[in-house]
Order: structure tokens, then C-alpha cells, then sequence
């Protein structure tokens, strides 16, 4: 399955490809110190009600993402 969507989107405990990084190099910047890259595989662990931050896992470390950095993300699904 080859969906393109962004990481606010997906469903909790999807396993997704980082596929797209838009925005500016501070965008970019706040990712790489998450760990965060074109090319990893991630899941979505937990997505918090409301527009609220939703916890990401990437190589078994788990980080929290605020909706609008989420939203610059593009994401392929991967199952």
C-alpha cells in the first residue's frame, strides 16, 4: 500500500515511511535533533485529542510532535 499523506493524519499504530520534509531549514533543523529524517520508518504511538501533540517512534525512541511540525511531514503507509 502506497498512500501519501501527512503525519497528522495517520491512524495510531501505523507503520509510515517519512517521505517529505516541507518547510524551511528550521523546520528541518527541529527534526534532525528529533531524530527524525526522509527515510525512516516510524509509528505513531499516541495521538492526543483536540489538535493536541502525538508521540512518534523512530528506532525505538519515542518523541512528541506539536500538529502544525506534523502537518509538514509527508508520510507514505506502509502497513
Amino acid at each position: 500500500m502506497d498512500t501519501s499523506m501527512n503525519l497528522y493524519q495517520a491512524r495510531n499504530l501505523s507503520a509510515l515511511k517519512i517521505s517529505l520534509i516541507s518547510g524551511g531549514w528550521g523546520v528541518r533543523r527541529n527534526l534532525n535533533q528529533l531524530g527524525l529524517h526522509v527515510g525512516d520508518e516510524v509509528s505513531v504511538v499516541r495521538k492526543a485529542p483536540f489538535g493536541g501533540p502525538l508521540v512518534v517512534e523512530n528506532r525505538g525512541q519515542r518523541v512528541a510532535i506539536g500538529r502544525r511540525l506534523a502537518e509538514k511531514i509527508g508520510v507514505e503507509v506502509l502497513r
